[in-house]
């Protein structure tokens, strides 16, 4: 009887602003009318032909509302949909549609080489996340836009391609657990979505990474580019190492590569969860007493923190919980694993509800200690429906399916746990295990790093309760022209911090220098001003 949690994030929480931040959205609804005015008027967008590139025959056009995209994105971009190979190894066979957006640089003379824009789950939705709520309110992208085109493609199974593997069951699933009427580990739900998938005629096992990657290539070469750049967070940077590792198959040339919050390829990171929220919460809880007002607001938080688990684990509380969508009030119990889990996405977005101001999490953590949780309940019920369209259908395919890749323990990869957080990992490795067991995928063969000499800009979070720093140079140690980088107080995705932090302009600056020269590192000075920031009362 105790609060749903997501697999460890799962990777499945998108790089969305928290619900504390969106509740603030209309206070940046100016910045979002500026920007739209920047992309809609200025004379070097209105000069950016409708088409620069011939696309190829697999293209269909369509009205880009048909994505929801925002008008003022809209004006310039283009929207369509790519007909691709079910299987990229039999062209002839059984097709899908990839939904992509192209967004027209702002300059006069672009780079003939855009960037591509990747989403993480594996399952979220690139077109509305990235394009239709992100981009319109955070600078990064904007900067990118003024050098060359930004690409936008929808993976094959999230929600605007076709098909849309989206598995409805999961949110009955969460309220039945949160309830205390089916166990966490129930794959039951898995097992309805999957009969409706086969009644279909779907064939799951088609939805993996590998399949991912060669989509990009097939896209950036109807879109009539000869090269590109990727950058992918979350789940995107494991689809990036593969895009990496298919460079010398395919026509178009991959220039460079960003990934930023990085998962090894090698690792169970549902299993590794216990193991990677530890991290993350050991560098919080440092960063802490390393600072003045907190450390004296805050003092032994990861005493207080581990005495909270520990209770709540003895003796669980009542909690009301509120449906997102349909607003309804769920009862259930709070213990430690959903306390811990309502922890994870405020480390995955640390500043996302205070703006530039600093993160609330010692003072979260802090009023638990003193028996108060209705931040939590905040956080717990944002996971109850799936309000961003996330396919859980393709999120199950593509985890089940790299099972022969995982070669490292998580004990291998990063150091002992809080031992509390190491049965909450393990429950959540066991949950994604036992729907593996009832789609009984076929295994795609282990992952091999390829073509290593493909610049990459390797970017971690030091707060990552996902994938944490570790992963990231695990992974750069195999890519012989890698440059990489954390940054101070940032969670899961350091491409996408509130506009006005020193961090949103200094990874602005790093990127653009990547970009305009993959083959020399990019000025990293500025990390030297980003500090953790905290908010005290």
């Amino acid at each position: 009887m105790t609060a749903p949690s997501q697999p460890a994030l799962g990777l499945a929480r998108s790089i969305l602003p928290s619900k504390q931040a969106r509740a603030r959205l209309p206070r940046c609804m100016l910045v979002s009318l500026a920007v739209g005015a920047v992309i809609a008027g200025s004379p070097a967008a209105e000069a950016a032909t409708s088409a620069r590139a011939k696309f190829g025959a697999s293209w269909q056009s369509v009205d880009c509302k048909t994505f929801d995209v925002p008008a003022a994105v809209a004006a310039k971009s283009d929207c369509g949909y790519v007909t691709a190979p079910e299987q990229h190894a039999v062209p002839k066979g059984r097709t899908i549609q990839l939904a992509v957006v192209r967004i027209r640089s702002t300059s006069k003379k672009p780079a003939a080489d855009p960037l591509f824009v990747e989403q993480g789950g594996p399952g979220d939705s690139t077109i509305g996340v990235i394009v239709n709520k992100v981009f319109p309110f955070l600078p990064e992208l904007q900067a990118v836009l003024k050098s060359r085109d930004l690409v936008f493609v929808e993976e094959r199974g999230t929600r605007y391609s076709k098909p849309f593997l989206a598995c409805p069951e999961y949110d009955a699933r969460n309220i039945a657990v949160a309830k205390g009427e089916l166990a966490y580990t129930d794959p039951s739900w898995f097992k309805t979505c999957q009969a409706r998938f086969q009644a279909q005629g779907i064939r799951l096992d088609a939805f993996n990474t590998i399949e991912n990657a060669a989509d990009v290539y097939l896209v950036a070469e109807t879109l009539g580019y000869r090269a590109f750049n990727y950058y992918g967070v979350s789940y995107g940077t494991l689809l990036g190492q593969y895009v990496i590792a298919q460079a010398d198959r395919h026509k178009a040339r991959l220039r460079s590569v960003i990934i930023d919050g990085v998962v090894r390829a090698d690792i169970d990171f549902n299993l590794a969860g216990g193991h990677a929220m530890s991290y993350a919460l050991r560098n919080l809880f440092h960063a802490c007493a390393q600072d003045l007002r907190c450390s004296r607001a805050y003092p032994h938080l990861e005493q207080k923190f581990l005495a909270v688990v520990d209770q709540l684990n003895r003796q669980p509380v009542p909690l009301t919980l509120t449906t997102p969508l349909t607003k309804q009030a769920v009862v259930t119990r709070l213990d430690g694993n959903a306390f811990v889990s309502a922890l994870v996405p405020l480390m995955a977005r640390p500043y996302s509800g205070n703006s530039a101001r600093g993160t609330s999490i010692p003072r979260f953590i802090q009023a638990a200690s003193q028996g108060h949780f209705d931040w939590a309940a905040d956080s717990l019920s944002g996971d109850l429906e799936t309000s961003d369209g996330s396919a859980k259908g393709m999120y199950h395919s593509v985890v089940c399916v790299r099972a022969k890749s995982v070669q490292a323990t998580p004990d291998q990869a990063l150091p002992p746990p809080f031992p509390p957080l190491l049965a909450w990992g393990s429950r959540e490795g066991e949950a994604v295990a036992k729907v593996c067991s009832v789609l009984e995928a076929n295994l795609k063969p282990p992952f091999v790093y390829r073509n290593p000499e493909i610049p990459t800009l390797v970017l971690n979070g030091a707060y990552d309760p996902v994938t944490p720093q570790p992963y990231g140079e695990a992974v750069a140690a195999n890519l012989r022209s890698a440059h990489i980088y954390t940054f101070p107080g940032l969670g899961h995705g350091s491409f996408f911090p509130p506009p006005g932090m020193p961090a949103t302009s200094c990874v602005m600056q790093m990127a653009t220098d990547f970009l305009a020269n993959p083959r020399q590192a990019p000025n990293s000075s500025c990390l030297s001003q980003v500090k953790p920031l905290f908010l005290v009362e």
